[in-house]
């Protein structure tokens, strides 16, 4: 009988470093795939915050034939407050219920809308800066109120109840 060598069972450092490398690969590949994904997924979770927020406004509207004046709610460090729309319409709305981070303007603000001086029925929002993700910009009498989703860096409207 031939005395066979036994080989230590294991992997050689070849197969081990060939899959640290197929691995690193995958992960360069999914790592930021993953990020814009989540960065995406905070972007739909504010449009339908944006989306409800608006739905509570027409509630309002229809139960009391006109929206909330611009006087009526209040805005301070992304928190919204209003005897008249809160918590009757919605919940709340404050900053942590916008999901995008955005140093300082999570959240939601408010603004007063204008007409446009030749029309009572269309409306101007008066400096278009948003403060926060959300906006709602309502008009003075209670003509009117838009709502306005915005990017991270408030540089882009994701969605508008103006369309």
């Amino acid at each position: 009988m031939m005395n066979y060598l036994k080989r230590d069972k294991g992997f050689t450092l070849i197969e081990v470093l060939a899959v640290i490398i197929i691995i690193a690969g995958l992960a360069a590949i999914a790592i930021p795939k993953l990020a814009s994904s989540t960065a995406n997924a905070r972007q739909k979770a504010d449009v339908a915050t944006a989306h409800q927020v608006k739905a509570a406004l027409d509630r309002y509207q229809v139960e009391n034939g006109m929206y909330p004046k611009s006087t009526d709610l209040s805005a301070s460090g992304g928190t919204v407050t209003s005897t008249k729309l809160i918590p009757k319409y919605i919940s709340k709305l404050d900053k942590t219920t916008t999901q995008q981070i955005a140093e300082g303007k999570e959240g939601f603000g408010v603004k007063s809308l204008l007409d446009d001086g030749t029309d009572e029925t269309l409306f101007v929002i008066e400096d278009d800066e948003p403060t926060n993700i959300v906006m709602i910009y309502l008009f003075g009498n209670g003509l009117g109120a838009e709502v306005r989703a915005y990017n991270a860096a408030l540089d882009e409207v994701l969605w508008t109840s103006a369309n």
